[in-house]
């Protein structure tokens, strides 16, 4: 087996073995994942999905990048990292949308996506269901906030030397880190310092 193949199988393995975890305890009904990060989140919350949906498990991805807040309704162009921080998602309409009805159940329809902000405009809601049973994971970053406690069944922090490009955005990381402690709220810890090669650590590992 060559070296690609062998990393390959291993990256496979780790998914279908991180989605095994959460499919055991949380398979039956409407469970909601994070994956908390904002380098390589949508990456690896795809590749949760595809394990999930490989196991057996009906499984929707979201992203909150498609809640941000639009531009016209932020003060000011240039905001600080704590303002950034409060004022970056629109987490009323994130409920609203895609938590509260997803959590319902039934046929009750959810949106994925809200606002497309290259286009710096509402994305017309594309309603959708999901089986009885189905799992919910959301992307990106600031998920372990205290405005979102209780939102999740199961959240994976993603730990990764990489930083942001947006100045703002890794200053508001400092500044979430400090006010949330997300890497201690976490249910599971991912280095993604490799992200071909995740690996688990804890919560005390140096």
């Amino acid at each position: 087996m060559s070296t690609d193949s062998a990393d390959s199988a291993a990256l496979r393995g780790f998914f279908d073995a991180q989605a095994s975890e959460i499919a055991h305890n949380y398979g039956r009904g409407r469970a909601v994942v994070a994956v908390d990060g904002a380098v390589g989140s949508a990456e690896f919350g795809r590749e949760l999905v595809a394990a999930l949906v490989r196991a057996g498990h009906a499984s929707v991805f979201a992203s909150i990048d498609d809640f941000v807040t639009p531009r016209t309704d932020l003060v000011g162009a240039r905001q600080t990292p704590s303002e950034y921080y409060e004022q970056r998602y629109d987490y009323a309409t994130f409920r609203r949308v895609l938590i509260d009805p997803f959590r319902l159940g039934g046929s009750t329809g959810f949106v994925v996506a809200a606002f497309d902000e290259a286009a710096s405009r509402s994305i017309e809601p594309v309603w959708r269901t999901a089986p009885p049973d189905a799992i919910l994971v959301v992307a990106g970053p600031f998920l372990a906030r205290r405005e979102l406690q209780g939102t999740f069944n199961y959240t994976i922090y993603l730990e990764t030397p990489q930083r942001p490009r947006d100045v703002v955005l890794d200053e508001a990381l400092d500044h979430y880190a400090g006010v949330a402690e997300p890497r201690f709220a976490a249910t599971a810890i991912v280095d993604t310092t490799n992200p071909d090669l995740p690996r688990r650590v804890f919560a005390d590992s140096c």
